[in-house]
């Protein structure tokens, strides 16, 4: 009874697939019309032949560009085998299993297993070692497109510089591919969608032709374009002098992230389809690389734009807000609750700034507000903004807190204390000094982050912050006021003495004054 062997067949992605050959003769290659299809993109349309017999194999390369490979040795010539493990073709394998070969059973199988677990090591090369990559019987422009696919993914991931790895990825395809005289390189602009130039060779020159690289994009596939006679000499590909071009998609994840091109200006056939192919694997590295690093840019703008929202906060609350940004649940939106809000302005800001230069205001308002700013945090407190010499702090929001009027007003006393250290150590230094006066009212306001996901900003909005505003407006230098919803929340914690202010649309406010103790 003829034997018929059970083989594997290995490609990349995916899991193998099994067949069973029985005694013939195969073609294999990408062909459709071969025995055995193999899908890679290193494998020829008709790469090799293997003729199976009943104790022997015949193995004929048919002139492929990768190469037919059984262990270390590349297939040349035909080679008959006594037994086969493994054929390589490119990147793809065919494997037999000694243990399933109908009509020769188990002792063959078992000598055989018994020979593997005895196997001596032939060959062994370090993983780490990013020396020349050596093939045997593998000509010099293919092993350095091998050596070079082999070391690209290290070389683009090494560059952190976008500019630089577009420039990378255009010159290194322009040395390795004997054709191309230009390149060009375009990326998906990812707020337009457009295309946008990032790399050309030569560099005062754009070999581009629009149609053909919006082609590549929209249909996702790699192709070579030639001239004919019949061209309309209207056309930009006739101006640009290209007689032959090779377009290419960079795709990642089954999206387009750019396209990739070169040409020739004086050969028509001046690329072949393994130039195609090689091109094809290039842009396939150039994408991964290029979408990563699009990806890391995108998470350091973010990590920006949250750093600076995180910084109105305190370190309490700055955990919680960076734990839903984390999980996706900082987002755009309000509610309408019960807060207390403070305004602080300082007094005297104004003819003092006068007498001083830009760079001593800004020094002083430093010196005011990074300590003043501590304090509103130290009581649980939010800056929503600064507005010239004054702040604006919310407690009670974003967070929730059952004590937030308390809680301000203990944060205005503190921050009248730490003005009067402030002026000592300013007055000893011999720097200008401001006071300060304090505004803090309670009641309904629209709170919450507002503006697109990657630039929110907290805000507070209603009639609570304008009457804050006046309470602030109508305290002296050194003077805390608070309004009527305030004082009754905290009439028994601290000493206070009713006041009236006036305002230029509400007439007189009623307000309570706190006793400095």
């Amino acid at each position: 009874m003829a034997a018929t062997f059970y083989v594997s067949i290995h490609e990349s992605p995916g899991d193998p697939r099994h067949m069973t050959l029985p005694p013939g003769t195969y073609d294999i290659g990408r062909d459709l019309s071969c025995a055995i299809v193999l899908k890679g993109l290193d494998v020829s349309r008709r790469h090799a032949r293997l003729t199976v017999g009943d104790k022997f194999f015949i193995i004929e390369d048919l002139g492929s560009a990768s190469g037919t490979r059984v262990g270390l040795e590349r297939i040349t010539q035909t080679r008959r085998f006594e037994r086969l493990q493994t054929i390589h073709f490119g990147s793809a394998a065919i494997t037999f299993d000694p243990q399933r070969i109908a009509g020769r059973e188990s002792a063959e199988g078992a000598q055989q297993e018994g020979a593997e677990k005895e196997s001596h090591i032939t060959a062994m090369i370090d993983a780490t070692d990013r020396g020349t990559l050596q093939m045997k019987g593998v000509n010099e422009k293919t092993s350095k497109r091998l050596e070079m696919l082999y070391d690209l993914p290290l070389q683009f991931a090494a560059e952190q510089d976008l500019a630089k790895l577009y420039s990378l990825i255009l010159n290194r395809v322009i040395a390795l591919i004997s054709g191309a005289e230009r390149g060009a390189l375009l990326i998906i602009e990812p707020l337009t969608g457009k295309l946008s130039l990032q790399a050309s060779l030569p560099a005062d020159q754009s070999p581009i032709s629009r149609t053909l690289v919006k082609r590549a994009a929209l249909e996702k596939k790699g192709f070579i374009w030639q001239d004919h006679e019949e061209l309309d000499p209207t056309l930009s590909i006739v101006n640009l002098k290209i007689r032959t071009g090779m377009y290419v998609p960079l795709l990642w994840k089954g999206k387009v992230v750019g396209v990739l091109c070169v040409d020739n200006q004086q050969r028509a056939n001046a690329f072949r389809e393994d130039d195609l192919q090689f091109l094809i694997f290039v842009a396939h590295y150039a994408a991964s690389a290029v979408a990563n690093q699009l990806l890391q840019e995108s998470i350091e703008q973010n990590n920006r734009t949250l750093e600076n929202l995180l910084g109105n906060f305190s370190p309490k609350l700055r955990g919680k807000l960076l734990q839903k940004s984390r999980e996706g649940k900082l987002q755009p939106g309000g509610e309408k609750s019960d807060v207390t809000i403070l305004m602080s302005d300082l007094r005297g800001f104004t003819r003092v700034s006068a007498e001083l230069d830009a760079h001593a205001v800004v020094l002083m308002l430093n010196d005011y507000f990074s300590l003043l700013g501590d304090i509103i945090f130290q009581h649980d407190g939010t800056i929503d903004k600064f507005i010239g010499d004054a702040i604006l702090a919310v407690f009670g929001s974003p967070e929730q807190d059952a004590k937030h009027a308390e809680n301000a007003v203990r944060c205005a006393i503190c921050m009248r204390r730490a003005m009067t250290e402030i002026n000592d150590r300013r007055r000893a230094d011999g720097l200008p000094l401001c006071e300060i006066g304090i505004g803090v009212h309670t009641g309904e306001v629209l709170h919450g982050f507002i503006g697109a996901s990657e630039r929110l900003e907290f805000t507070v909005i209603g009639d609570t912050v304008n009457k804050a505003s006046r309470y602030c407006d109508g305290a002296k230098a050194n003077e805390i006021l608070l309004g009527p919803r305030t004082w009754e929340t905290v009439k028994d914690i601290f000493p206070t003495a009713p006041c009236t202010i006036p305002t230029k649309h509400e007439g007189d406010m009623e307000a309570h004054l706190v006793v400095q103790s």
